[in-house]
């Protein structure tokens, strides 16, 4: 029971790398210090905590309103004995602050555990009583961006979702005469604050005060799973829907009331899993309120297949930066037993109604009720204009997924896009970014650029494509780059003309993998097409193949011999039909196999690597041989 339990008390905290909490920091008078109530619901906080750590949970309980009082005391004493799992044992405890805000009074604590440092909040009702409490990572300092004017806007309190889960929110408004046109923040996954705080990053707080000096309002609030993790936590039937995209909903219909903001101009940003949650949030916009989406480093394939590949990459970073056995050993397990898992997510002989019996991450509701969603996919059937956008530094959705929404949408016509090579995740530029968690302990603030294109696409549907950043381009952002070899003066060639990009998400060339032929025909192309490759999908790759007369396999993914490619190369440039043997010769006569130790009929069986196939086409670029 408590096996399965930690497992899911630590996936509320911890989906997807993006999931984690952060303590409420705003600005007054947004939440003004309540001293008259301080001392007392201290006092209520620290009894609770003493009675806790005790054991003695019906005395504890006195303290819970009658909602938190519905929830079992096994429930709530395995929560609170998972602390000390996860943390270690307290060492000190000391109070940080109490705010108050339009729902509740928040009175959290600074802990130190034997493990690492954590923060626990309390959330006191209007009648002194805990609503629900919670723990997450400790407040990290942060810093005003420069494009903070506080003489460009105001902030109000707002309630924010249902009857039975009101959530605070704050309105951010442009001075001067509305209404003014709005965007609804919607964070990713794990229990964020409305700020989506995460250590020394605060990317909904800058994007509202940024926006506010482009004339536009933003409503941000706090996610569900953070005001209220018992309640969510303990719902069996808790998906999606509950977690993000009803309260996005709700938010929408808020605004609708408010006389500063422009009803008709109301667009919804989601970031991260909100991203990813942002087409169900248009389908359940009944009403056509919503007037376009923006999607910010949102996943654009299977949620679950994501969160393997993410922890398989904390795995390799690991494994590259040499860390001790126990650490490579524990993420090894962890990689194997999320494996396990998510292999019975995507089993399709489980289902919502046939759950597998050894699941352990949590309510089946949702995960099954999402396991088949690609976010692409359902925008397809839909036709609200998106803005969307991706970080070249992001470590937990790899630049790669913004070319999955551009295949998917390339039939919509109301989708822009745009590139941002040294934005990581939580949105701040950083050329030296590590592709780890240290990216995000210093103070860092939002992209201005990504603001301020924002503020260009709601006010005119469009981004100015001579603003559009491209992929960088420098060679030392790649790992395995070796200025020594005989491949370096051709990948650098390669990359700068737009031919190969790179593995951005890992930082890798790959010189040494094999070719395989879609790779061959999508580089090849490029090369000889330019900016005119506007479509780089296997559909299209292979239909200009077929039109060139390409003798292709038609398998896109199998590895290409080395006189299979000297073929496809000899006819690519020539135009003109020739044997294995006639295409060696040709490339012979040219010097394009000089120094590749290419010898003999054993050699040209092996597969072509990538290093190989770039040099002979920097060769042929050099000698000028298309055409001849």
């Amino acid at each position: 029971m408590k096996k399965k339990f930690y497992k899911k008390l630590f996936l509320a905290s911890t989906v997807g790398i993006v999931g984690v909490a952060g303590s409420l920091s705003m600005q007054a008078p947004t939440f003004a210090q309540e001293n008259d109530t301080t001392s007392e619901l201290e006092i209520k906080a620290n009894e609770f905590i003493k009675l806790a750590s005790e054991n003695k949970w019906e005395d504890a309980y006195k303290y819970f309103n009658e909602k938190l009082q519905t929830i079992s005391k096994e429930y709530i004493s395995a929560t609170w004995n998972s602390f000390a799992a996860n943390y270690g044992q307290t060492k000190s405890i000391e109070l940080k602050d109490v705010k108050k805000n339009i729902v509740h009074t928040r009175v959290t604590f600074s802990v130190t555990g034997e493990v690492s440092p954590y923060e626990l909040y309390f959330n006191f009702d209007k009648n002194g009583k805990i609503d629900d409490f919670s723990v997450g990572y400790p407040t990290y300092p942060y810093s005003t961006p420069s494009y903070d004017h506080p003489e460009n806007y105001t902030e109000k309190e707002v309630v924010v979702g249902s009857e039975e889960f009101p959530l605070p929110g704050v309105l951010t408004l442009p001075k001067g005469e509305g209404p003014f046109p709005v965007v609804v923040l919607v964070q990713g996954s794990g229990p964020h604050d409305m700020d989506s705080t995460y250590l020394g990053n605060k990317p909904f707080r800058d994007i509202a005060v940024g926006l506010a000096n482009e004339g536009i309002a933003v409503l941000r609030y706090e996610k569900r799973t953070k005001v209220y993790p018992f309640k969510t936590g303990t719902n069996p039937k808790f998906t999606i829907q509950d977690e993000t995209v009803l309260d996005a909903n709700y938010a929408v219909e808020t605004l609708k009331d408010i006389p500063e903001v422009d009803a008709k101009n109301i667009y919804v940003l989601g970031h991260s899993q909100g991203g990813f949650a942002l087409p169900l949030i248009l389908e359940n916009d009944k009403n056509g309120d919503i007037k376009g989406g923006i999607v910010v480093a949102g996943p654009a394939g299977k949620f679950q297949d994501l969160l393997v590949w993410q922890l398989e990459q904390s795995l390799e970073k690991a494994k590259d930066a040499n860390a001790p056995k126990e650490q490579i050993e524990a993420l090894e397990a962890n990689v194997a037993f999320w494996k396990t898992q998510v292999g019975l997510i995507n089993d399709p002989q489980y289902t919502l109604e046939n759950p597998p019996t050894d699941f352990q991450l949590g309510p089946t509701d949702w995960w099954y009720n999402l396991r088949d969603i690609e976010a692409p996919e359902v925008s397809k059937k839909q036709n609200v204009p998106l803005f969307v956008v991706q970080g070249g530094k992001d470590f937990q959705v790899p630049a790669s997924h913004l070319e999955l929404w551009k295949e998917a949408l390339k039939e919509r016509d109301n989708v822009s896009y745009k590139f941002y090579p040294n934005m990581h995740h939580f949105l701040a530029e950083n050329p030296n970014a590590t592709g780890t968690t240290a990216d995000y302990l210093a103070p860092a603030n939002t992209s201005e650029q990504l603001i301020s294109d924002i503020g260009q696409w709601v006010k005119t549907g469009a981004i100015d494509e001579q603003s559009e950043e491209k992929p960088e381009v420098g060679l030392p952002q790649y790992k395995d780059y070796e200025d020594n070899q005989y491949w370096s003066k051709a990948f650098t060639w390669a990359i700068q003309e737009g031919i190969i990009k790179g593995y951005q998400n890992e930082n890798l060339l790959k010189p040494n993998n094999a070719l395989n032929e879609s790779q061959y025909l999508t580089v090849f192309f490029r090369y000889t097409m330019g900016e005119a490759l506007k479509d780089e999908s296997l559909k299209n790759i292979y239909a200009l193949a077929k039109e060139n007369g390409l003798p292709v396999k038609g398998s896109a993914f199998s590895e290409l011999s080395l006189q299979e490619a000297a073929v496809l190369i000899s006819k690519s440039i020539t135009k003109k039909d020739m044997s294995v043997e006639e295409s060696v010769k040709w490339l012979m006569d040219n010097n394009i196999l000089e120094g590749l130790n290419v010898t003999g009929n054993e050699s040209l069986t092996q597969s072509i690597t990538r290093a190989q196939f770039v040099t002979l086409l920097h060769r042929i670029h050099e000698a000028n041989l298309i055409g001849k």
